[in-house]
């Protein structure tokens, strides 16, 4: 799920840049506001989306015993298998 956001913002992003410099042209001050509403959206959303993954690495290293450091080295949240 997380890759798919990721590739999904990668989209968004390079569509909103060959889309903006005509929005720029006309509009000088939509890039401050459109970026700092950008940074607002990010900064929610990564916050919401790190809690869901440390919980869910929290939950991993106590099953195997390990720490949660030592979970998140050891492989990632997309890979879909638990550590040995």
């Amino acid at each position: 799920m997380c890759c798919a956001i990721g590739a999904l913002l990668l989209a968004l992003i390079t569509a909103w840049r060959t889309g903006s410099r005509t929005l720029f042209a006309w509009l000088p001050g939509a890039r401050t506001s459109i970026g700092f509403g950008a940074a607002a959206i990010a900064l929610v959303a990564g916050s919401v989306i790190m809690v869901e993954h440390v919980s869910h690495y929290a939950a991993r290293a106590q099953a195997s015993g390990r720490a949660v450091f030592a979970e998140f080295i050891s492989q990632p949240i997309c890979g879909g298998r638990t550590a040995n």
